[in-house]
């Protein structure tokens, strides 16, 4: 309760302790440090709230207001109070003039106030005892108008809506208050309005017609001319250390080149009406492979028609990752400070992780090399051969990186489709779209699972972790048989999809730092 400057704390301990029944003002007002005149005003209040309103006294921020204190019963008030009611009985309470009334008074009483006191007793003498008939602000509106201001409430225009929907209010009786905070105005404009339309009816509204100065038309024409070559020049070749044009810009340089000298807003209105605007450059994802349309339908061709027996393999390495203290998001409370990452570390050791991931099954083949090249890739292959004996076909999808297009490997899969099977098949990605590469959204998931906010002892360590990461979501998936369509695994940044519109590669992501 504010009124007795007592904090909130303080106040609900008082009232809890006035709850239970062990209220004892001497000795809370030691226990708080207040005065025992405190303590006392909030029992009292905590009584009166028990006595008339009881299903709120537990309901801690709820204080009844303080009912006004009466003025004093001296001998001049007494003396007023018996005079005002005939004093007020020929006054009008709209046009209540309180001069006109305390001269009246000066002339009935022998005790008298002065103009300053009569005028603050009297004031509040007529606010608790008359009551206002307020005054119409509009007593009439015709017919015809009425029908205006109905299409004007009811059209696109705010400034006819605030003009109609203030006229209506005002005819019904509404206070200006209660006008200006419905339609948004000022005291100026709706008094203008009212008196407006008092005056000259419906033509207050009109607004004249725009007039062109036909001797303003070539030289804004001009203007125009000499800001196109402008905004088509440099910014450099007139002595600014700027690459492209703010407004502020051609304001300057303009003046300094042209007569008559124009402001900043005429510029902004000219560039305006040229069509000029300023447009944020977007970033593209783009390949500069000549056959990337080629290689994407055939990737697609390959996903639609895939057979029961046929599995397709998005393949990468992630890494090399070194061991060290590592950043990323962490759920903290508000008043915790976010944690410290020393920028200069010595590293444990590195690691590197070569994966691939079956798009049918949504189940990641992994191990962890300390290179790459081309026999970590042939070890791959001979891994998901042994994995995956029983099926017809095997297709891998990789980006063009150099050691996934040597001869060695391609041999290598001639060899074998030769001899053996499964037989292997490859559809490459584009050049340079590693966006498109659905299994770096899975290193992503991965990464904030087990790499961000991580402090791992060894390379060793980190590697149990990630391969746990791992085997957890492959069982995940052979319980609940998902393709990849979906977000995989929850985590992942993306949708695991091939599609040319997504990218599936986040740097943040992969580093752990500064996210």
């Amino acid at each position: 309760m504010h009124r007795y400057q007592l904090s909130i704390d303080k106040a609900d301990i008082l009232r809890r302790r006035f709850i239970d029944g062990e209220y004892h003002s001497w000795l809370l007002a030691k226990e708080l440090r207040v005065s025992t005149i405190t303590t006392w005003r909030y029992k009292r209040e905590f009584e009166r709230i028990r006595a008339e309103y009881p299903d709120r006294l537990n309901d801690f921020g709820f204080y009844p207001g303080e009912p006004p204190r009466p003025h004093w019963e001296t001998p001049k008030y007494r003396q007023l109070a018996l005079i005002l009611p005939a004093l007020l009985a020929d006054e009008q309470t709209p046009t209540l003039q309180t001069s006109s009334i305390f001269k009246k008074y000066l002339s009935l009483s022998s005790d008298r106030y002065t103009w300053r006191t009569f005028k603050a007793v009297f004031v509040r003498w007529v606010r608790e005892h008359v009551t206002p008939t307020p005054r119409k602000l509009l007593d009439h509106i015709a017919a015809e108008d009425l029908i205006v201001l109905t299409k004007w409430r009811n059209s696109n225009d705010h400034r006819h809506w605030q003009i109609a929907k203030s006229l209506e209010m005002a005819q019904q009786g509404a206070s200006r208050k209660e006008i200006i905070e419905k339609v948004e105005t000022i005291y100026k404009t709706l008094n203008q309005w009212l008196a407006g339309y008092k005056a000259k009816g419906m033509k207050a509204f009109e607004t004249a017609a725009h007039v062109k100065r036909k001797d303003y038309v070539p030289l804004i024409r001009e203007r125009k001319e000499r800001l196109l070559r402008l905004i088509h020049e440099t910014p450099k070749l007139h002595g600014l250390n700027r690459t492209s044009w703010s407004l502020t810009a051609l304001t300057l340089v303009y003046n300094r080149l042209y007569t008559p000298r124009v402001n900043y807003w005429q510029i902004c209105r000219c560039v305006t009406q040229m069509g000029y605007g300023y447009k944020k450059s977007r970033e593209m994802l783009t390949s500069p492979d000549p056959k990337f349309r080629e290689k994407i339908k055939k990737i697609q061709a390959i996903l639609r028609k895939l057979q029961p027996n046929e599995k397709f393999f998005s393949i990468d390495e992630y890494g090399p990752v070194s061991i060290k203290i590592k950043g990323g998001r962490t759920l903290k409370h508000e008043r915790e400070s976010q944690d410290v990452i020393p920028e200069k570390q010595k590293a444990k050791g590195f690691l590197i992780c070569t994966a691939a991931l079956e798009l049918s099954a949504n189940q990641v083949t992994h191990f962890f090399s300390t290179k790459k090249n081309t026999f970590e890739m042939i070890k791959l292959i001979d891994v998901l051969l042994n994995q995956y004996h029983d099926q017809a076909r095997l297709y891998l999808c990789w980006d063009a990186v150099s050691w996934h297009n040597s001869k060695i490997l391609k041999n290598y899969i001639e060899d074998h489709n030769k001899t053996s099977k499964p037989e292997i098949k490859l559809a490459p990605l584009p050049a340079c779209t590693q966006f498109l590469n659905v299994i770096e959204s899975v290193f992503a998931g991965m990464a904030k699972a087990v790499i961000h906010n991580s402090n791992y002892d060894s390379a060793d360590e980190c590697k149990q972790a990630i391969s746990l990461h791992f085997d957890a979501r492959n069982r995940d998936f052979k319980a609940n048989p998902k393709r990849a369509g979906r977000k995989i695994w929850g985590k992942e940044i993306v949708r695991a999809k091939f599609s040319e519109n997504q990218n599936c590669r986040n740097r943040g992501a992969m580093r752990g730092a500064k996210l």
